[in-house]
């Protein structure tokens, strides 16, 4: 990796100054196809762009730190590779669950935590950060995010972060979840849909495209689902994860990424492809 990607002499400083992450993603699949160097590539395309991106954020963890010696305060910055341009109406918002894979890394690249997340913005229950670097984010976006220590876990130690360290995360939006019309009073947990049980709905499911609705890949006014099969295909999972919890006649706008629809090779109909984004 890192022969492939320092080896040619790259001025990163100019590089960091004038091009954004994803335009430095972009030299990937180039770099690794020309066969640089033994050992460039790793098996899949995913373990290639978790290793770019976290090579380019260690590259601002170093810058970073540098500056944070010589008495320049950080800041809070997140950024989209791919940005998807999502219409303003399914960006992530206040009130809105949302669904992210993280990695957490130092300023020396040490990595700290790893995992997914499910966390409503605005009600404060996960570190500032998070919730500055979801909202406005697209399902399926990749979102990497600087985060100083006011905006992290300030001036106390935390777990296997110092204090006053500033964080650095490679996350994915893998869902948007949000209710358009509650149950006026709620519902007894025995209601509520979860695993283990049918779930019927009344669902249009369509492609996200940047200035409106694409193809609509299902159209049915009584789906029935069996929640917790574990033999589900990807995008019954990503009813799941959207609608447990709900109570009937509850609505929802399910904002599914790749992971959660029809991944990387898209619906055998041909109405989702490859890596697309679904409502």
């Amino acid at each position: 990796l890192y022969i492939c990607f320092f080896g040619k002499g790259t001025n990163l400083n100019f590089l960091l100054f004038k091009a954004n992450w994803f335009r430095l993603l972009q030299l990937i699949p180039d770099c690794c196809r020309r066969k640089t160097s033994v050992g460039c590539c790793p098996p899949t395309l995913k373990q290639r762009s978790d290793m770019f991106a976290r090579a380019v954020l260690m590259i601002s963890c170093s810058m970073l730190t540098a500056r944070e010696a010589a008495g320049q305060t950080a800041e809070f910055q997140s950024e989209a590779e791919p940005a998807l341009n999502c219409p303003d109406s399914y960006r992530a918002r206040k009130g809105d669950k949302v669904i992210m894979e993280y990695i957490g890394l130092l300023a020396n690249g040490t990595e700290f935590d790893r995992g997914q997340s499910e966390f409503t913005i605005g009600e404060n229950k996960v570190i500032p950060g998070w919730e500055k670097g979801m909202t406005g984010g697209c399902a399926g976006e990749r979102i990497n995010m600087v985060v100083p220590p006011e905006f992290g876990y300030g001036d106390s130690p935390s777990d296997k972060v110092p204090a006053g360290s500033t964080i650095y995360f490679i996350t994915q939006l893998q869902a948007v979840i949000r209710t358009t019309k509650p149950v006026a009073g709620g519902c007894n947990e025995g209601q509520k849909a979860r695993p283990n049980i049918d779930v019927t709905m009344d669902i249009e499911g369509r492609v996200i495209t940047p200035s409106a609705d694409g193809q609509k890949f299902v159209d049915k006014p009584s789906l029935e689902v069996r929640f917790g099969n574990p033999k589900a295909i990807r995008f019954v999972r990503g009813l799941e994860a959207g609608l447990t919890g709900a109570c009937p006649e509850e609505e929802r706008l399910l904002l599914l990424g790749p992971d959660l629809a029809y991944g990387a090779a898209g619906k055998s109909d041909g109405k989702v492809k490859p890596g697309q984004s679904v409502r």
